[in-house]
């Protein structure tokens, strides 16, 4: 494993202290002995919603050395093909679009992605490798 792409919420699971952050972060440090930690364009836009200013996201970020993947145009590809059969199989248009945009850049910028499954990746993107605490 080269690359590990890091979901908001875990991210913010470990910035706002919660007992599941401090074993992500164990999760990350591990990771991270191995791989390059990632986050995308969508991750950190998310993410600087928590902090005051940008310079403290972006600090904060770098310190924890995860590095900014923009979102590529074969992710924006593979996100718009997944999301229209999504669609068309009656899945509502809710806040789930920035959520398949993280695990498409995963698919395509990553080899795992650190996150919470929430049922929908398997079924939409089986051949992302999930990693959580709890993986091996």
């Amino acid at each position: 494993m080269n690359t590990v792409a890091i979901d908001t919420s875990v991210l913010l699971a470990i910035f706002k202290g919660e007992r599941k952050g401090r074993l992500w972060l164990e999760c990350l440090q591990t990771a991270a002995e191995a791989a390059s930690l990632l986050v995308s364009s969508i991750v950190y836009a998310e993410v600087r919603s928590f902090f005051p200013t940008d310079q403290t996201c972006h600090t904060t970020l770098q310190d924890i050395d995860l590095r900014h993947s923009a979102l590529s145009k074969e992710a924006a590809n593979l996100v718009g093909r997944i999301f229209r059969n999504y669609r068309k199989e009656g899945g509502p248009r809710t806040t789930i679009l920035p959520n398949f945009l993280v695990a498409a850049h995963a698919a395509t910028q990553g080899d795992a992605l650190a996150t919470e499954d929430r049922g929908y990746l398997r079924a939409y993107f089986p051949q992302i490798r999930i990693l959580s605490p709890q993986s091996p």
